[in-house]
């Protein structure tokens, strides 16, 4: 009997497969992670490596094939298809996902009671997909660990400035670039080892001192102006600035050190040199002002303190404010100086004039503008007098020409007329001696006008002008201003437009009638007999607005905006035979605006023009008639 083989049953058959397949999976899983400890190995044949012994793992690895694909990349068995027969699940690379894994059966496996792939299956697909994301996480971060290592050690090595890496438990240098052994005059096998007291580096160990108490402090020292000592006894001026690192596990210090001695040597020239001089000197970068002379600072009422980092712009006055940008560009573009005249509002609020030139520097070893500022506020206020003494003068010679013009027509008829009467009287019908009377008087009341008109300017102009404000009734006043208008210009055809319950107005009634009449006497005056002359009035908004409108030749556009200018078109109206000083439309926008209101004009050319100005409504007025 003991020669015979001993059969197996089933249920030891199935748990020898049982076990021979978790050996499998654990199997590859140890191989995958002796694949991920390995140093040697790149990322792409590690993946090559494990999508190979993935397909082995399961229950049916003749027909099974892998596949990975990860961010853009994919890595398969060489009888990979894809079927229906398959799972598969995410590769997550810090907490997004980046590819998958999948197992595909490239045949229809045998049939089974369960699954074609089993639970534990299923969560070694899991482990794997797990395990590939942590690989991919730890080969990332070493790459950006050394990239970010590559970018340090070309920047510390390139680097103009001098630099060095220090312990912070005893200060002694670890690493110099070529800038500081260059600086200092000490080689690197000089330097590595020691400390900067030993290189005897501090002029002033009271610098030291001060900068290892802001290192204390504040964890940092940011630009600390120092006094260094190179190795063959000569000094200079640094900028010293200090960050701690962490360097294998051990605090260091990485320090900067920038020479600054040209700079500052240059600073002091320039404060020596600019300090007494008659101009105000400014030293720009990056639009904000670096330095400021006492005169730039007696020009601006401003301190070197409250300058300091300010933009210049943020003086000048807005109006100029192009005219600086664009002057300071074509100077730099052009590499000559531009002088340009500007306007500062100084600290007071005063205006003050200046003339400036501007050209490039070099300034504390970066680009800057060197300005030159010159007050010129008395020579502007001397040239304004001359202009306006030009003006004035002027404006008598017209006002000369133009009263000497006005006064000779209505004297030439009143003594004309006059002395007909005197030697004629006896052979004069009644009806001749009426119709010199009334030429007589019509010139009476054209000098009575032109004498009132030219008072009116110069109480204006004086500031000598009152108002006798009252209450008054804007529709009734418009309505019979038109009526006698319509007396006056029988040709014409004037027609009133008037908002039902107009508001009543607190006005000097005379001053408002004599703008009325001047404006509707211009509408008559230059317009053809037989056309309308329309009065409007309406209320918009908190103000009355009021209308004059003709059909007359109408005002070519540019010439708008100039007609309410003192004496204007005076040449004009002479050679035209219109008489006029041109004071009329001057007057009434004095005494519109000394109300409180505006005017102004719109035309069309050979369609008409229209004369508009507002009042504005008081609301005292508006609550005596509620009450």
């Amino acid at each position: 009997m003991s020669g015979k083989k001993t059969e197996k049953g089933p249920r030891e058959a199935g748990t020898k497969n049982a076990l021979d397949k978790h050996f499998k999976e654990l199997r590859c899983l140890y191989d995958i992670a002796s694949i991920t400890g390995a140093p040697d190995i790149s990322l792409h044949d590690r993946f090559l490596k494990i999508v190979n012994m993935l397909a082995r793992a399961f229950q049916y690895p003749g027909i099974a094939s892998a596949r990975i694909t990860i961010n853009g990349n994919e890595f398969k068995t060489e009888n990979y298809r894809n079927t229906g027969h398959k799972i598969s699940a995410d590769i997550i690379v810090q907490g997004t996902r980046a590819g998958t894994v999948e197992i595909d059966y490239i045949k229809t496996p045998p049939k089974t009671d369960n699954d074609l792939f089993s639970k534990e299956e299923r969560l070694m697909l899991d482990a794997v997909a797990e395990r590939l994301g942590a690989i991919t996480e730890h080969r990332q971060a070493e790459e950006a660990l050394k990239e970010s290592e590559e970018k340090f050690s070309v920047a510390f090595r390139s680097s103009p400035y001098a630099m060095a890496i220090t312990t912070q438990k005893d200060g002694r240098f670890i690493e110099v670039n070529d800038s500081h052994i260059r600086v200092t005059g000490y080689t690197r096998e000089e330097t590595i080892g020691r400390t900067s007291t030993e290189l005897n580096a501090w002029v002033n160990p009271k610098d030291r001192r001060r900068v290892v108490k802001i290192l204390k402090e504040k964890g940092n020292a940011d630009k600390e102006e120092v006094q260094f000592r190179t190795k063959s006894g000569k000094t200079y001026t640094g900028q010293f600035s200090a960050e701690k690192i962490n360097i294998g596990g051990e605090p260091c210090l990485i320090s900067v050190s920038v020479d600054i001695t040209e700079q500052k040597q240059s600073q002091e020239i320039l404060q020596t040199v600019s300090h007494d001089s008659p101009l105000g000197i400014y030293i720009m970068q990056d639009e904000k002002l670096q330095y400021t002379n006492p005169q730039f600072q007696k020009i601006t009422g401003y301190g070197q303190i409250e300058l300091l980092d300010r933009e210049l712009l943020s003086l000048v006055a807005i109006e100029d404010s192009d005219v600086v940008r664009s002057s300071t560009a074509f100077t730099l573009q052009e590499e000559s100086p531009y002088p340009c005249e500007y306007r500062i509002l100084n600290k007071n609020g005063q205006v003050k004039w200046v003339m400036q030139t501007v050209s490039p520097i070099r300034y504390g070893g970066h680009e800057a503008i060197l300005g030159n500022l010159m007050d010129i506020t008395e020579r502007k206020y001397l040239e304004r007098k001359v202009i306006e003494y030009e003006e004035l003068s002027k404006m008598k010679s017209d006002l000369l020409a133009t009263v000497s013009h006005e006064l000779r027509t209505p004297l030439s008829t009143i003594k004309g007329y006059s002395t007909m009467i005197l030697d004629y009287f006896s052979r004069l019908s009644s009806d001749e001696t009426k119709d010199y009377l009334i030429s007589i008087d019509n010139s009476t009341d054209r000098l009575a006008k032109l004498v009132d008109n030219l008072l009116d300017t110069s109480r204006m102009e004086a500031g000598l002008l009152k108002l006798d404000k009252s209450p008054t009734n804007i529709s009734q006043l418009i309505r019979i201003v038109a009526a006698e208008a319509s007396i006056r210009a029988g040709h014409h055809k004037i027609i009133t437009q008037l908002s039902n319950r107009l508001p009543r107005l607190s006005i000097d009634v005379k001053r408002i009638r004599q703008v009325l009449d001047n404006l509707i006497d211009n509408a008559i005056k230059y317009s053809p007999q037989g056309t309308e002359v329309l009065i409007s009035a309406k209320k918009s908004g908190r103000e009355l607005l009021i209308s004059i409108n003709d059909q007359g030749a109408g005002i070519p556009a540019e010439e708008l905006t100039s007609i309410f200018d003192r004496m204007y078109r005076i040449e004009q109206r002479l050679s035209s035979g219109v008489d006029g000083m041109g004071l009329g439309l001057y007057i009434c926008q004095g005494l519109v605006e000394a109300h409180g209101g505006r005017i102004w004009a719109e035309s069309t050319v050979g369609q008409g023009s229209i004369i508009q100005f507002t009042l504005p409504i008081a609301s005292a007025v508006k609550r005596k008639i509620k009450r």
